[in-house]
C-alpha cells in the first residue's frame, strides 16, 4: 500500500513536468522610421550573398517572412528589391553552446513509519534533502531582419527604415525548429516602439519536436 502510494506520488511529479509547457523566448530590439502600421507597400525579400541566395532554407524562411508581411497588408513586389517600397535582408546564427549551471534545490520529502498498527506517510522540510548542480548546454540564436528603402538598395548608400534583431537563449542548439517561433517575435506588434526592447514568449505548440528536450523535461522550459 505504502509503495502504491509513493509510486503514485512519483508519477504524479513527473507527469506534471512532462507536460510543463515549452517557450521560446526572445528579447526583441527594433529600431525604425517606419510609420505605426505600413500597410499597401511593396516589399523584396533579397538574399544578402550568392550562398545565400541559393540556400533552400534561406528560401523557407523568406517564405515565412512573405507570409507575415502580406498579412499585414504588404505586398510582395515581382520586380526586385530596387522597384519596390522595401527591400528586406535577414541573417541569422547560432552561438554555443556555453555551460548553464543552475543550482536546484527540493524541500519536500516523502517519508513513511508505522507506529504500532498504524501507519502514515507525510512531505516534511529537508532542504538538505534534494540539493544540487544541474549544467545544461544552452545556445543563443540570433536573428536580425532589415528593410531598406527599395530605391536605395544596391546604391552606395542604401537608406535603413527597419532594424530589428532578436536574441533566443534556449536548450536547442538548431536555428530550424525554433525560426518561426523568433519570427513571430519579431513581428509582434510590429513595428513597435523604436529604440526599444522587450521580451517576448512564444509558446511551442505540444507534441513539437518533444524529443529535443526529452532528456531534460522539468529542467527549463525554454526550447
Amino acid at each position: 500500500m505504502i509503495r502504491s502510494i509513493l509510486v503514485a506520488a512519483c508519477a504524479a511529479l513527473a507527469l506534471s513536468a512532462c507536460v510543463s509547457p515549452r517557450y521560446v523566448s526572445s528579447d526583441v530590439t527594433r529600431f525604425h522610421t517606419l510609420p505605426a502600421m505600413p500597410s499597401g507597400q511593396t516589399f523584396a525579400i533579397t538574399a544578402l550573398d550568392k550562398e545565400q541566395e541559393q540556400s533552400l532554407e534561406y528560401k523557407q524562411y523568406a517564405d515565412m517572412i512573405n507570409t507575415k508581411l502580406s498579412a499585414m497588408g504588404l505586398k510582395q513586389s515581382t520586380g526586385g528589391p530596387s522597384k519596390a517600397d522595401f527591400a528586406i535582408t535577414l541573417k541569422y546564427s547560432v552561438d554555443g553552446p556555453s555551460p548553464d549551471v543552475r543550482s536546484r534545490t527540493s524541500s519536500v520529502s516523502i517519508g513513511y513509519g508505522f507506529g504500532g498498527p498504524r501507519w502514515g506517510w507525510a512531505g516534511t522540510y529537508d532542504p538538505m534533502y534534494d540539493s544540487y548542480a544541474n549544467t545544461q548546454q544552452v545556445y543563443v540564436r540570433r536573428v536580425e531582419l532589415n528593410m531598406y528603402k527599395g530605391s536605395t538598395y544596391g546604391t552606395a548608400s542604401p537608406e535603413r527604415v527597419f532594424e530589428g534583431r532578436a536574441l533566443s537563449e534556449g536548450l536547442n542548439g538548431q536555428i530550424v525548429p525554433v525560426m518561426p517561433y523568433i519570427l513571430d517575435a519579431l513581428f509582434t506588434d510590429f513595428p513597435g516602439a523604436s529604440g526599444s526592447t522587450k521580451t517576448v514568449r512564444v509558446q511551442v505548440p505540444p507534441g513539437v519536436d518533444a524529443a529535443a528536450t526529452a532528456s531534460s523535461p522539468s529542467s527549463r522550459s525554454s526550447y
